[in-house]
């Protein structure tokens, strides 16, 4: 009979520092979206934020670089994760198959923080909190980053066309699905309303695959 393994008592105080760290970060998040929402984000600091947390201003610095930072996420954070889920997909798979994976697991994050979404989504929609051009970039990162972990799992160059063409056509179906979650009120699950997004956009894409195919060949 084999003897069950001693649990390791190193792993509980472990286990309880990641929780507290957990706890604090969501608290810092929390207290810099309801002020945000306030007073704006322009006149919102890091110390208000840290004392409606009851935080010092350092133990912000610890969780997030900048305020601006709780507002529009952390990409790095993001693409870790994005990163782990695509690993874990079979090497055999197409890229866009993998990407939606990764895809997936983000609306099922999302499902779970659906009122800090909506928050910001009200906040970015505010001219003098979050212009046209910092979601430009915004955006134009995270479509670089999404391209940048395709040609690193598919051993193509980053200047090849097809992973910067995968990786807009899918976060642009993200995105657009986002939206419609935001502003739906019946409930739809985000997962559902990106299959929807992603099934009719692959059929529309299969049409033009057809007419640019076709009129190479009677151009031949």
């Amino acid at each position: 009979m084999t003897a069950a393994a001693a649990p390791n008592p190193a792993s509980k105080p472990q286990d309880r520092r990641h929780r507290r760290t957990m706890r604090t970060h969501a608290a810092i998040e929390a207290a810099a979206l309801r002020l945000f929402a306030e007073q704006g984000f322009a006149h919102t600091t890091v110390e208000q934020i840290a004392e409606a947390a009851d935080i010092a201003p350092r133990t912000f610095f610890r969780h997030f670089p900048s305020k601006d930072a709780v507002l529009f996420g952390e990409p790095a954070l993001d693409a870790e994760r994005m990163r782990e889920v695509l690993a874990s997909r079979p090497a055999s798979e197409h890229p866009m198959r993998s990407l939606a994976a990764a895809l997936l697991d983000a609306a099922e994050r999302a499902e779970l923080d659906r009122a800090q979404h909506l928050m910001r989504a009200e906040l970015l929609d505010s001219p003098q909190d979050a212009g046209d051009y910092e979601m430009y970039l915004i955006k134009q990162r995270s479509v670089q980053d999404m391209a940048d972990l395709v040609a690193e799992r598919s051993g193509t160059g980053t200047d090849d066309p097809r992973t910067v063409a995968w990786s807009i056509v899918l976060m642009s179906c993200f995105g657009s699905a986002m939206h419609s979650w935001l502003v739906c009120t019946d409930g739809t699950p985000l997962r559902e309303i990106l299959a929807q997004v992603l099934d009719e956009t692959a059929g529309g894409l299969a049409q033009a695959a057809d007419v640019v195919g076709s009129a190479i060949k009677d151009a031949g």
